[in-house]
């Protein structure tokens, strides 16, 4: 009867020596060929030298900023500055941008020197995934970037890596420039229309100067006490001479003093235009390097790939390992499977029972093919079969019968003691079973699909060309995948968000999506008919499969496109980008419109407000001889008290006109100097809204982007969709799990059955 060992048996390492000890010699034969295997191996491939540079980024302020401001708050970094996490991020989105992999394949002919062919169907997919297994780009623990390149060349490895050190100036400067050159733009025309405006009012007061008003207050001042003095001396044609150029001063004062107090406001404004209109050119046509570079690459003296030590161990491990699982599952079959292997030692134990029956019988012919003696009835031997008798004949007869029947008999044993150990064995199992009714475990799944074991190949090579047939571009149309990569520019947050979570935002919109939708015709190319019941959310879920935008760990937005044309896909990657700062412009004009109406309205309203104080100027300065006030009042109290200076000047004061004068100045002096006062601050507040509103207008005129676009969008020449491998094994895989399921329902239905 053959006994099961205990399932759980406590484990120690000499059970582990004993059992490495009696298979040594296959693992050792399996170490042997995976030493000489990986050797060899490793010695086919081509080694590869490794140059790298090792560099921080400079802070990201403006080339203007750094330089030309001078009012730089402590917060601010310098030209000196490293940069942090944020310029770290930027710069490596940078270095994986396609325009700086497009100019290294270029000038380095990356193409021919990796061995693509022109000619081949992806020749682009391949020499892309060759420029990022040989080049990567990551931040070390000390928060500096390393440019690492490998090459079978060291030369070329190093001249790579310092080219590509190289191009991050330039390349960042570009992107740079793109908006730099818009807002330069911007402020150079408002900076030669403010030009232009001064020059007109200059022109206005010089017209105003050849009519004699030189300096409204001065002249003002100087004129009235002249009067006082003509009058005084009773001089009638020197008076009438004074008080046309009074009345000149009166006509024309007040449009001199709006329009140099207009004059004087736009000096300081053009003073600070010419400011950023020189910031502005600075960081349009200046260079500034974007980075620190600490270690600059030189061609490597040793090899860097591949490491021959580790390629060796690693296979030597992997291959004892797997050898050890290999034999682990030997004995747990010859274990836990005793009727395989006593069927298996059965045919062996009955080849060689038949080899011994025929040794014998073959032992009782001599080489002549002669049976050799018998012995016979009398006891006499007999050595020739021909001289048998018939008695003799019976008794060898009757002995080879008794041979045959104990050789018979033997087999039957055998037999029986198998039947007995396989009916022990099941048992065993039975009862194992029974105690372990509810527990799963490896053995029976084994057992179970070893007795099934043609069934499974069947099904899983059935769902292997299922999935096959499924995936090809007959049932799935292959679909290619166009991405751009872009950072938000000229962007204001809102709230808290950021300014990428913004763009991300604006980039989900219903205008874009809406805009695409019409613009391709998607429901005809995602075959949607518009009279579905379902349309509209039909054709949103297929947009949403078909478009993805997020956000890259470096702070940048993901654009990916997918659709069966390659170029229709970049097409519409890049008109995402447009719609969308079509999008921020309109909503900023929208915003700055209403700003440019409000500050319209109350530069309006402070027009109409000084054009009627001017009004009542006039008639102050026209019909009551109120020019300047103060002047006025010191010269009529001298002329009044007689205290004017001069031979006999007293006794020639004209007292009528004082005293008219005198009156005037009672009656409405105080109304003059509430409206005078009042113009000035209102032609100071006018100015500042004149400044606000050409501000505004600015923003509300100015034409420039959104996004700084890291990497364009380029035809794809390789499907990205679908993946067919995994659709394959994701087959297999369920075809194998749906089938152990059916398999186990089927194994245990009579219990189920017995159950429920």
């Amino acid at each position: 009867m053959v006994q099961q060992k205990p399932i759980n048996e406590s484990f120690d390492s000499s059970n582990l020596l004993f059992f490495l000890y009696k298979w040594r010699k296959p693992l050792l034969w399996v170490i042997a060929v995976a030493i000489v295997g990986s050797t060899i191996v490793s010695l086919l491939l081509t080694n590869k030298y490794r140059s790298t540079v090792i560099m921080y980024p400079a802070a990201t302020n403006a080339i203007s900023q750094a330089l030309l401001t001078q009012n730089r708050s402590s917060m601010q970094k310098g030209i000196l500055d490293f940069g942090v996490d944020e310029e770290t991020e930027q710069i490596l989105q940078i270095l994986h941008s396609n325009r700086i992999r497009d100019r290294i394949i270029e000038e380095f002919g990356l193409e021919q020197h990796y061995g693509i062919n022109p000619e081949s169907k992806y020749r682009l997919s391949k020499l892309h995934r060759q420029y990022e297994n040989n080049i990567s780009f990551r931040r070390t623990e000390f928060m500096a970037i390393r440019i690492s390149v490998l090459d079978t060349d060291p030369n070329y490895a190093a001249d790579i890596a310092n080219r590509i050190s190289d191009l991050l100036d330039s390349t960042k400067s570009q992107i740079q420039h793109e908006r730099a050159k818009k807002a330069f733009e911007i402020v150079k025309s408002q900076y030669f229309k403010l030009t232009d405006e001064m020059q007109q009012m200059e022109d206005s007061l010089t017209e105003l100067r050849k009519h004699g008003v030189q300096d409204y207050e001065s002249q003002a001042e100087m004129l009235n006490m002249q009067l006082a003095k003509e009058m005084a001396a009773n001089n009638t044609v020197g008076v009438q001479r004074l008080q046309e150029k009074l009345d000149i001063l009166a006509q024309y004062g007040g449009a001199y003093v709006n329009i140099r107090d207009r004059l004087e406001y736009e000096r300081e404004k053009l003073s600070l235009l010419k400011a950023k209109y020189e910031e502005a050119k600075t960081d349009a046509e200046e260079v500034l390097p974007t980075k620190f570079v600490v270690n600059s690459a030189f061609p490597a003296e040793r090899k860097s790939y591949p490491i021959r030590w580790l390629i060796i161990s690693v296979t030597t491990i992997s291959a004892f390992f797997f050898a050890l699982i290999i034999i682990l599952i030997l004995e747990n079959v010859k274990q836990n499977f005793p009727f395989i292997a006593s069927k298996a030692k059965t045919k062996r134990q009955q080849g060689l029972n038949t080899k011994d029956e025929n040794r014998e019988i073959n032992d009782q012919f001599d080489k002549q093919g002669e049976p050799l003696a018998f012995s016979s009835k009398n006891g006499t031997e007999v050595k020739n079969a021909n001289k048998i008798s018939e008695e003799d004949l019976s008794v060898i007869s009757g002995s080879i019968i008794e041979q045959i029947k104990k050789s018979v008999l033997q087999e039957l044993s055998q037999q029986n003691s198998q039947n007995d150990s396989t009916s022990n064995f099941q048992i065993q199992t039975e009862k194992n079973d029974n105690q372990m009714d509810k527990l799963f475990t490896n053995t029976n799944l084994l057992k179970m699909l070893f007795k099934w074991k043609i069934h499974l190949a069947v099904i899983l090579l059935i769902s292997i060309l299922v999935a096959v047939v499924l995936s090809s571009p007959i049932v799935i149309t292959p679909k290619f995948k166009s991405y751009a990569v872009i950072y938000p520019a000229n962007i204001l947050s809102y709230s808290e968000e950021s300014e990428t979570e913004q763009m991300l935002q604006f980039l989900q919109s219903r205008d874009i999506r809406d805009h695409l939708i019409a613009k391709y015709d998607l429901a005809q190319r995602y075959k949607i008919d518009s009279s579905y019941k379902y349309f509209q959310s039909t054709i949103i879920y297929e947009y949403s499969k078909n478009v993805k935008i997020s956000k890259t760990p470096y702070e940048s937005v993901l654009i990916e496109v997918f659709d069966s044309d390659p170029q229709v896909a970049c097409d519409m990657v890049n008109d995402i980008i447009y719609f969308f700062n079509e999008k921020m412009l309109q909503t900023h004009r929208e915003k700055f419109g209403e700003v440019v109406d409000f500050l319209q309205q109350r530069l309006d309203s402070k027009r109409a407000e000084i054009d009627s104080i001017l009004i009542v100027h006039d008639d102050l300065r026209i019909n009551c001889g109120i020019i300047d006030f103060p002047n006025q009042s010191r010269e009529v109290v001298r002329g009044f008290l007689r205290t004017v200076d001069g031979n006999n000047a007293a006794a020639n004061i004209n007292t009528k006109e004082v005293l008219e004068l005198k009156k005037n100045l009672e009656l409405y002096g105080g109304e003059w100097i509430f409206y005078n006062d009042r113009l000035y601050n209102l032609v100071d507040e006018y100015s500042k809204i004149k400044i606000d509103l050409d501000e505004a207008n600015m923003d509300f005129n100015k034409e420039i982007t959104y996004a700084n676009i890291v990497s364009a969008p380029f035809p794809a020449d390789k499907k990205a969709y679908p993946v067919r491998w995994i659709i394959v094994t994701i087959s297999a895989i369920g075809a194998l799990l749906l089938f152990v399921v059916i398999v186990m329902v089927l194994e245990n239905y009579e219990s189920l059955k017995k159950k429920f």
